[in-house]
């Protein structure tokens, strides 16, 4: 009685078991290989969100706060690729505008890639955000921003309903020192014929980044940051059966350190930066990646263009470590070409940051 008692409680137990790794499964490969996308070559440089860098090549796409404390108009445009054994992805554009107003505040707008997932290439995602953005000036050391516009998702098989993507950030100007909060809601994306028949519905995880800077010379300045990404606000639902992954919450942080430098003189900067990022595995679990990255901006030609014209590159590598589980590792590289007028440009050539 008792034999037969412990091998029907196995035998449930074992059921068990293989109905809910059936039922937990999919969801985790849903969002296995999700990352937050560059956008900025700047901010990629020093392998970064940019959310405490204070400098004009950086806030379009970073913390858009800081805008207005540069007091000049500026143009942008950018792209990226990452590659992964013989595969290399789609090219992600991104770019935008600023125009000052007054001393206190501005208005922009930016196009810029949100997250992706690249590798393997059946199961990629491209999420793209329009903004348009506000940058204020509360006032010497306080700025604030808002970003609000239409943002889409595409997958295999074609593009989602349009959602809403909203930030909001912080600048905090204290000398020597920058302080910067970036907080971003992707939205939620419907397909009505993902794979052919089915629908899908896709809530992607919020994100907050705090980061600051600190020049401790002209020609030098050190950067560090740390984030968050909200897994337990994602939300996938197929056919109308809806899933939340279970993530650890403690493993859902990112950080950085990186610092700028410009050897020769004011007009050219390198940058470099260390990283780590949680990779969302299919098993259920967020695998610390760590990567590295290279960066270099300058003026382009100003004896020739004249003077307000840069451009940025910049080199990265993922999966410097040894992952816990499998992780495709990545090379990115990715170019920036920015311009700017105005009362502040002909006065700072600078790429290095302002105070």
């Amino acid at each position: 009685m008792i034999f037969l008692f412990l091998r029907r409680g196995f035998f449930s137990l074992f059921c068990l078991g293989l109905v809910s790794l059936c039922f937990s499964s999919p969801v985790f490969a849903q969002f296995a290989g999700y990352q937050p996308a560059e956008s900025s070559a700047y901010n990629s440089g020093l392998f970064s969100q940019g959310a405490g860098l204070r400098h004009e090549m950086s806030n379009l796409s970073g913390n858009h706060s800081f805008l207005i404390s540069h007091k000049t108009n500026s143009v942008e445009a950018g792209f990226g690729l990452s590659s992964s054994g013989k595969t290399t992805s789609a090219i992600l554009l991104n770019g935008g505008g600023f125009y000052k107003f007054s001393e206190n505040w501005g208005v922009g707008v930016r196009f810029k890639p949100v997250y992706n997932r690249f590798f393997p290439g059946e199961e990629r995602l491209i999420n793209y955000a329009m903004n348009g953005i506000l940058s204020y000036k509360v006032s010497e050391n306080i700025y604030l921003g808002l970003g609000v516009g239409p943002a889409v998702s595409n997958r295999p098989g074609g593009f989602s309903s349009y959602s809403w993507n909203v930030s909001g950030s912080v600048g905090i100007i204290l000398g020597n020192l920058n302080i910067g909060l970036v907080a971003e809601s992707p939205g939620v994306y419907r397909f009505e014929n993902y794979l052919g028949s089915e629908k899908l519905k896709e809530r992607l995880p919020e994100k907050a980044v705090l980061g600051a800077q600190y020049r401790i010379h002209p020609a030098f300045f050190l950067y560090g940051e740390f984030g968050r990404v909200f897994w337990e606000r994602a939300m996938f639902s197929q056919n109308g059966l809806e899933e939340r992954p279970g993530f650890r919450v403690r493993a859902s942080y990112t950080g950085s350190i990186g610092a700028g430098f410009s050897p020769w003189n004011n007009n050219v900067q390198i940058l470099a930066g260390i990283g780590t990022f949680a990779n969302p595995t299919s098993i259920g679990i967020l695998d610390p990646v760590y990567g590295a990255s290279l960066g270099i901006n300058g003026e382009v030609l100003p004896s020739i263009l004249g003077k307000g014209y840069f451009a940025g590159v910049y080199l990265q590598r993922t999966g410097i470590n040894q992952p816990k589980e499998y992780y495709e590792r990545e090379t990115r590289v990715g170019f920036q070409f920015y311009s700017r007028w105005g009362d502040e440009a002909s006065e700072e050539t600078s790429p290095l940051p302002k105070n």
